[in-house]
């Protein structure tokens, strides 16, 4: 059974030049009869299953029977949120469950007051929301299951891919910089030959909460796959990407695990690259792999930029 509350969170107030204050008494104008959108509406909203996609085409229809100002939707639990138009003073706040489950919440507002017709209109349409919302939801959830690494909760090396080829779009439009960092846990060999594998992925889980409790919140981690990680970062130059680097790799060195027998820590190697204008995914990774493998080879527990490997090598 759908659930829908509604509250009206602002009253009407308009202040005229005069210092008096008038309410609006302005009809309704319907565009369409609701019995019409209301027909359609479940044919339009399964045409797709993006759940954004989805919203602006309910967004679209029902403001042809209720007009508002804004549109607002929410779900924090899958990172979802929607807005069209500016926020007015009166607000419908509707808060969407079907059996228990969170289906999110919606804000719409306009100028002047919802009359109890208007949200009587608006919640018969939602009852035809409810259902494709709740498919584009699971939908949702299931592409982000799969673009995540099981052991540890980061991205995975698809959602890498995808990412990695969207940030370097947007640099290369918007002119910005951007920079990788790839790593990875120096001998990882000899920790799981010496602990065990039940270790080793304690340490690879241990990595990865290192990495998310001491990077940006604009950046993106992910494990690229074996004991190897990456982050994207956007809008970032190599000088301030291997602040980042820094920071994790001293916090990583301080890092101990427990296989509930013995002590262990483990330290970890650092490449980094930025973006050049004009380069694709492959070359900007190649470029921050060779900078890992240098540092490698320099001794580990280390940071090497390309730019400065490249500087060497000429």
């Amino acid at each position: 059974m759908e659930k829908l509350h509604q509250t009206e969170t602002a009253k009407l107030s308009i202040v005229s030049r005069h210092g008096n204050t008038i309410v609006s008494t302005e009809p309704l104008h319907e565009l369409e009869h609701a019995d019409n959108v209301a027909a359609r509406l479940p044919s339009v909203l399964q045409t797709t299953l993006e759940l954004d996609e989805m919203l602006n085409l309910f967004d679209k229809e029902i403001r042809q029977v209720v007009p508002y100002d804004s549109f607002h939707y929410q779900h924090q639990g899958v990172q979802c949120d929607v807005s069209t138009g500016s926020s007015k003073a009166h607000s419908c706040n509707y808060r969407l469950e079907m059996n228990t489950v969170w289906l999110g919440e919606l804000t719409l507002t306009r100028r002047k007051k919802f009359s109890d017709k208007d949200t009587q209109v608006i919640e018969d349409l939602l009852c035809k929301l409810i259902y494709p919302l709740r498919n584009c939801l699971l939908y949702r959830q299931s592409q982000a299951a799969a673009l995540e690494d099981k052991l540890t909760g980061l991205n995975n090396r698809g959602a890498f891919d995808a990412s990695l080829k969207r940030e370097i779009g947007i640099a290369q439009r918007q002119r910005t910089p951007m920079s990788l960092i790839v790593l990875d846990i120096d001998h990882f060999k000899a920790v799981n030959d010496n602990y065990g594998h039940s270790s080793g992925d304690k340490a690879l889980q241990a990595l990865a909460k290192a990495i998310t409790n001491t990077m940006r919140t604009s950046d993106i981690a992910f494990r690229f796959g074996g004991e190897e990680f990456t982050l994207i970062l956007s809008n970032t130059d190599v000088e301030a990407a291997r602040l980042v680097a820094e920071r994790i790799r001293v916090a990583v060195s301080q890092l101990t695990c427990n296989d509930g027998k013995r002590t262990f820590g483990f330290t970890i190697s650092l490449g980094i690259s930025q973006f050049k204008h004009g380069e694709n995914c492959a070359e900007l990774f190649d470029r921050a792999d060779k900078a890992l493998y240098q540092a490698k080879k320099q001794g580990r527990n280390q940071t090497v930029c390309a730019d400065n490997l490249m500087s060497k090598d000429n």
